[in-house]
């Protein structure tokens, strides 16, 4: 474990939280939760942020009572030893799949968008060698790095918010069209988007500041993320009809590309060629947490060694269904079991340290 890692500063820590939520799951956020809620996935949206919020609070009480403890280590603290090494486990694979989910959309979207005669493998060697200088850095660097790009994620509600404009708001009607089924799939269908949030479990320890502190920085966070996500998903029902939402994978990108400006005609491929960098951030942060928890669980202090070994796995990916389609299915096999691991782990370490009434070590 970073011992003596230098500590992050609360802005850091907001853009910590915001960069591992914000990733590649933005394109087609739209057209997993429209395909369940339909044109009220604004609500499943929001109900889902309600949920991260309870589990940030469950994130808050535990820092609180272990301020010195990673997630890693308050599982096998409060867990015992061989239950909690099979929770570290669970959380290693789960850093893992999300890093290789993240590389293996990006380098599809690049394929589709841009360089479609580009063998995908080309990308992801490129990708990959972007990523190592930021991962070798001490945490610090990495947080300044993070708050270095915020302004590119600042760009997605100035952009989208164009559509507002022209948009036709008869698009968001009828509301209340989807039954309480489809809103609770609609939950589970945005969870690829804003499933990130365990991360800061992991680096809580290394941030400056009370713990009170952290919980309002990461709430402010959060409901950023939110925000972001409602505006996305609401101006991409604004441009599009019912019939088209069905259709389009990346509703959000498809909306870029239908603006034309004085000076830029393809918007679209701009912002991907910058959005890059942000998904490289997120990239490092899933792969960065699964590395200290390897770490945690082999005893270990060769932090390049295992961030190799992770990369080398999040490479799997490469013989993953290569369609968009096929690739959305993967997604939604996935999102429950994860979401059940992120949602109900805060949940059961919670009670476990009420049961146990363990205290904090100083």
């Amino acid at each position: 474990m970073e011992k003596q890692a230098p500590s992050l500063g609360k802005t850091q820590l907001f853009w910590f939280f915001v960069h591992a939520q914000i990733g590649v799951g933005l394109f087609s956020l739209p057209n997993h939760i429209y395909e369940y809620a339909q044109s009220d996935g604004w609500l499943s949206l929001l109900l889902a942020a309600v949920i991260v919020q309870g589990v940030i609070y469950l994130l808050y009480v535990l820092h609180k009572r272990f301020p010195h403890d990673t997630l890693f280590t308050l599982c096998e603290k409060l867990c015992g030893k061989w239950i909690g090494k099979v929770f570290i486990v669970l959380l290693i694979l789960y850093f893992v799949m999300l890093a290789g989910l993240v590389l293996k959309g990006f380098t599809q979207l690049i394929a589709i968008w841009i360089l479609n005669k580009t063998p995908e493998s080309i990308f992801m060697i490129l990708f990959l060698a972007a990523c190592l200088p930021m991962l070798f850095a001490p945490l610090k660097q990495i947080g300044r790095m993070l708050v270095l790009t915020a302004p590119i994620v600042l760009t997605i509600p100035i952009i989208a918010g164009y559509a507002f404009i022209y948009g036709d708001y008869l698009n968001l009607l009828p509301i209340g069209i989807a039954d309480m089924s489809g809103i609770t799939k609609g939950i589970f269908a945005s969870m690829f988007a804003i499933n990130g949030f365990i991360v800061v479990s992991v680096v809580l320890p290394h941030v400056g500041g009370t713990a009170k502190e952290k919980f309002n920085v990461l709430s402010a966070a959060h409901w950023s993320v939110t925000l972001i996500y409602v505006v996305v998903l609401l101006t991409s029902f604004l441009t599009f009809s019912h019939g088209e939402m069905k259709l389009l994978p990346e509703p959000f990108l498809y909306m870029i590309k239908s603006f034309s400006l004085t000076i830029i005609e393809r918007l679209d491929l701009l912002f991907l060629s910058f959005w890059s960098i942000s998904i490289i951030t997120t990239y490092v942060i899933f792969v960065y947490c699964g590395s200290i928890g390897m770490m945690n669980l082999l005893q270990t202090t060769r932090y390049r060694i295992v961030v190799i070994s992770l990369i080398l796995c999040t490479t799997i990916v490469k013989f993953l269904p290569t369609t968009i389609n096929e690739f959305s299915q993967l997604v939604s096999y996935i999102n429950k079991p994860s979401a059940y691991l992120t949602f109900l782990l805060p949940v059961l370490l919670v009670l476990l340290s009420m049961v146990r009434k363990k205290e904090a070590s100083l």
